[in-house]
């Protein structure tokens, strides 16, 4: 950097920049004051000699003096019109006009002093010619010193004519030559060119020096930072545009010398910091400490700044400011993603973890009475999937809202994840009992809700659990408050229920059933049961249900009422529903031709999309014909009529197998189902079975749907059947076409149903 520097001060002493030469010229021509008190010095040497030598020589040269002296002052008065001059060219022009005139009339005089000593003997004239012509060569040094060529032709304008002058005087004058004017024209060459060094490098130096304090100020106006100076009595010595900008102020206002403790109580003035916040920055910046501080501040318009002080010995104090209002609006907007849910604004399960972890550091000097509480919203997928998910995150809002105000400000409401929200009721002495609080959050949220017009009643189920009674541990609570919640579904949803031992008990029962039933379906020890299916007519064996049985090798015989749903909530369903289907296909392949099959398909293998695959797998591998087969499916498998629910039926319809809808009348809306998907049969449920003949308006629903079903062209299955009271009156109703019962013979194994068919096989033979 310091060579760099010192090469452009060199570069500057070589060659003046073109700024500087021409305001050099531009300071030549402009000094007609000078002139004139020279034209009048010279002319008056110039009479006063001519008189005193009573010559007409030394009137001539006067004259041509005091010409020449009128044409300089007249080119100088036409530069002074329009200076300065606008480029280099034009400078030169000048430059050159303005050399001539000097060597013209620095030649003049020195010729009127060689006519002074050849026209006359008197001392009195020759000494003020010469003297008056050296004074002014003198002149000439301190004027065109930067001009090269102009002090060399001056100086050889003025020493030629005053030598000769020297030799004409004879005697000892031509010693002057060479004791005065040579030393003396030296000196004033020498002079001249020292003092040309001289002033290019201090011109070099100021202009390097402004140089960079134009960088220095443009770096610091351009900075991101606000940065002032203080000295020690808390004036301003320094600001940059930045300061002005992030409080407002004016160049006026924070002029060097302001006070800056005027300008802080302006800005509380203007209201743009808070007399808080003036206090604050002002004990920073005033204090008698060498310690440096860095000093938040919040303005008037929410902006976040960052002050720092630094100290600096005995000079004052450097004052940095720095706007963070991004940085911390970031932050903030990162903090939030962190640790608050973003459709709710409620604290997450991340923040509801931390401050259940505080809780329970905190539980034995506060007491034993805090709780959690776990919910889940009852009946919230259908409000999704009716009024479509914006509708359901402003029900959850809602929710959100109801709950807060159903607690104390110091409890924590979380979204959990979900339909599901948690609850911290930290642990104190004047806190109800959590029941208290279960029962308000229920009658909170079981009141209807307004939601763009739609008018939505929906329900909650809590678990409760205590926070030293039912775990030690946050995983333990966690568990045992999410145990409480499943056990309170369990009984009929929208309710409470605390935790107790004996659910966990159930809990690690279930737990154990699951690792029992992944292992069960993965050996293939599931069996697969068959329930005759009879023609209402004939009575005779038609068609077969596969129906899957568990015997555990424990707990024995598991109703698939208790496991199925299990296999659901595991993702179980495609590998358990496949076995199933393969081995009654198989099975079904050996009966007789007359006998079907029909296999029961789960909502959750109809709305995965695969289960046509493992029709089509199970009647290629088995060689069973298409319409020996028959699906059954309930009606929440089309309860949402998805398009791929729509796609993946008439799949299968089109391979030739026939689709059964099983308990039929148990859903919602049954009927719109009849012409909308496609369906060979309908198999009334049982619980109409139940009371048909003996209830009315049972055998009036079971007549009609049969009746309605036959002129469709659908085939009717009334299940249930027990009794011979109730067959009776299906074959009274004549539109009947298949039954199902105990009364003919339950689920059995597959050796059994052969048997079955060999003995009816016999009695139609006898």
């Amino acid at each position: 950097m310091r060579a760099e520097r010192l090469g452009a001060i060199s570069g500057l002493v070589n060659k003046m920049p073109d700024a500087l030469y021409i305001a050099f010229v531009d300071s030549l021509l402009v000094e007609v004051k000078g002139l004139i008190l020279s034209i009048v010095a010279v002319t008056s040497a110039g009479i006063a000699t001519a008189i005193a030598a009573h010559s007409v020589s030394l009137w001539i040269c006067t004259a041509l003096m005091l010409l020449v002296s009128l044409i300089r002052l007249h080119v100088m008065t036409l530069h002074a019109r329009s200076r300065p001059s606008p480029n280099v060219a034009v400078a030169r022009s000048r430059e050159t006009k303005f050399v001539v005139g000097a060597v013209t009339y620095m030649a003049l005089m020195a010729i009127w002093t060689l006519v002074a000593f050849w026209v006359t003997d008197d001392g009195f004239t020759r000494f003020l010619t010469a003297a008056t012509t050296i004074v002014y060569a003198f002149g000439m040094w301190t004027r065109s010193f930067a001009i090269d060529k102009g002090i060399n032709a001056q100086i050889i304008a003025a020493f030629v004519p005053l030598s000769a002058a020297m030799v004409v005087g004879g005697g000892w004058y031509p010693l002057a030559i060479l004791v005065g004017f040579i030393p003396t024209f030296l000196f004033i060459k020498a002079s001249s060119s020292r003092m040309k060094a001289n002033f290019l490098a201090e011109v070099a130096a100021r202009h390097q020096v402004a140089m960079l304090a134009g960088r220095l100020d443009t770096a610091l106006n351009n900075m991101s930072h606000g940065l002032c100076m203080v000295d020690s009595e808390g004036k301003l010595s320094l600001t940059n545009n930045q300061v002005l900008r992030i409080f407002g102020l004016s160049e006026k206002e924070a002029h060097v010398g302001a006070d800056l403790r005027s300008i802080l109580r302006s800005l509380v003035r203007k209201g743009v910091l808070a007399r808080s916040e003036f206090k604050r920055l002002s004990q920073a910046l005033f204090r008698n400490t060498n310690r440096d501080f860095v000093v938040p501040l919040e303005t008037r318009d929410q902006r976040a700044l960052e002050v720092t002080v630094q100290r600096i010995k005995s000079e004052g104090t450097v004052v940095v400011i720095q706007d963070i209002t991004e940085r911390r609006n970031a932050e903030a907007a990162i903090y939030r993603m962190v640790w608050f849910d973003p459709v709710t604004g409620l604290p997450n399960r991340r923040r509801f973890e931390q401050e259940l972890s505080k809780a329970l550091l905190a539980r034995q000097s506060a007491g034993n009475n805090g709780a959690i509480l776990f919910l889940d919203l009852d009946d919230f997928k259908q409000v999704n999937d009716s009024l479509g998910h914006a509708r359901g995150d402003k029900l959850l809002i809602a929710v959100g809202d109801r709950l807060r105000s159903a607690v104390e400000d110091k409890d924590v409401v979380a979204r959990w994840g979900g339909d599901e929200f948690a609850i911290l009721l930290p642990s104190r002495e004047d806190a109800h009992d959590p029941s208290c609080k279960a029962e308000r959050i229920i009658a909170e949220i079981n009141r209807p809700f307004q939601i763009d017009g739609y008018e939505i009643i929906i329900g909650v189920s809590v678990g409760v659990a205590k926070l030293r009674r039912d775990g030690l541990t946050l995983e333990t609570l966690l568990s045992n408050a999410d145990l409480a919640l499943y056990a309170a579904k369990e009984e009929g949803r929208n309710r409470w229920r605390s935790y107790e031992a004996q659910l966990g008990l159930n809990a690690q029962s279930r737990r154990t059933l699951e690792i029992d039933l992944r292992a069960a379906i993965a050996n293939e020890t599931i069996e697969v049961h068959y329930q005759p299916i009879n023609n209402a007519a004939t009575r005779e064996i038609v068609g077969c249900e596969a129906l899957a049985r568990w015997d555990h090798p424990t707990r024995g015989r598991i109703s698939p009422g208790e496991f199925i749903p299990i296999a659901e909530e595991l993702g179980l369903m495609d590998a358990l529903g496949g076995i199933i289907l393969h081995r009654a296909c198989e099975a079904c392949a050996s009966w007789p031709e007359r006998i079907f099959v029909a296999v029961n398909l789960s909502p959750l293998q109809v709305r995965g999309g695969r289960v046509a695959n493992a029709v089509k797998d199970a009647l290629q591998s088995s060689g069973l014909a298409p319409h020996r087969l028959e699906v059954e499916i309930t009606e929440s498998t089309i309860l949402h009529d998805l398009p791929l629910t729509r796609q993946t039926l008439r799949s299968i319809r089109e391979m030739g197998v026939r689709i059964a809808l099983d308990d039929f009348g148990t859903g919602f809306s049954s009927l719109s189902y009849l012409h909308t998907f496609p369906l060979d049969k309908i198999k009334i449920d049982r619980s109409f079975t139940i009371a048909m003949g003996s209830d009315q308006r049972a055998s009036i629903v079971i007549a009609s749907v049969a009746g309605m079903c036959k002129m469709l062209g659908m085939d009717v299955l009334v299940e249930g059947i027990e009794t011979e009271r109730q067959m009776q009156f299906v074959d009274g109703l004549g539109s009947v076409a298949e039954v199902q019962g105990f009364l003919f013979s339950p689920a059995v194994p597959e050796k059994d149903i052969r048997a079955m068919f060999e003995s009816a096989v016999q009695r139609k033979i006898a």
